[in-house]
């Protein structure tokens, strides 16, 4: 395991604590663009809890950067600061965080980004997807497919739930695999218990 994968593990482990799911279920949504000051981010939190009413409270852990649970025990996410752009780590398949929680943050970053200078319209390709597999490797992956910038912030939704889909699709594979195994361990069993053990062949000679 080199040093880089290593990072991500430790990263998914803690956000899995504070989002009270096993890591291999939390997926990181980075959107990668320089930040000017980490004002922004303390900004955005501003407005998601006085103008919009959504609670936080920084987290600890090794995210690689500052964290922030934003939202409540229903659906929560983890927003975490860095200078090359906004991380969102969230549950796999969480589609309350994916059609609600997601889109505000993002209308809001998109909105203090945009704050006093030319809208704010970051490169769709720009958006990184990081995920750990059922086996606990890391998965990476880009938005794929859409040359022209954002149309806005909600166009990051459609990553998010293709994600989403992507691992819950792995998961059911892995499921489908594991039933797979257990019916052919059934089988065998069944076939063992069929057979005529070696005692009961001897009894049965002795009878006759």
């Amino acid at each position: 395991m080199n040093y880089r994968e290593k990072t991500f593990k430790d990263k998914f482990k803690d956000a899995s604590r504070h989002l009270n799911v096993s890591p291999e279920q939390v997926v990181s949504l980075k959107l990668r663009d320089t930040v000017s000051s980490y004002g922004e981010y303390h900004e955005l939190l501003k407005v998601l809890e006085h103008e919009i009413g959504i609670q936080w409270h920084e987290v600890d852990g090794d995210l690689q950067g500052r964290g922030y649970l934003v939202g409540d025990d229903k659906v929560k996410t983890i927003v975490v600061e860095h200078e090359t752009g906004l991380e969102i780590l969230y549950v796999a398949g969480s589609i309350a965080s994916l059609v609600c929680l997601i889109p505000l943050i993002l209308q809001c970053w998109s909105g203090i980004r945009g704050r006093g200078r030319r809208p704010y319209l970051p490169d769709f390709r720009s958006v990184e997807i990081r995920r750990l597999d059922n086996k606990g490797r890391l998965i990476e992956d880009r938005a794929h497919g859409i040359a022209a910038p954002w149309s806005g912030p909600l166009s990051f939704v459609n990553t998010a739930l293709t994600s989403a889909a992507e691992v819950i699709d792995s998961e059911i594979k892995d499921l489908r695999n594991d039933v797979k195994a257990l019916f052919g361990r059934v089988e065998s069993l069944e076939k063992n218990v069929s057979k005529p053990s070696k005692m009961q062949k001897k009894k049965s000679v002795k009878k006759k």
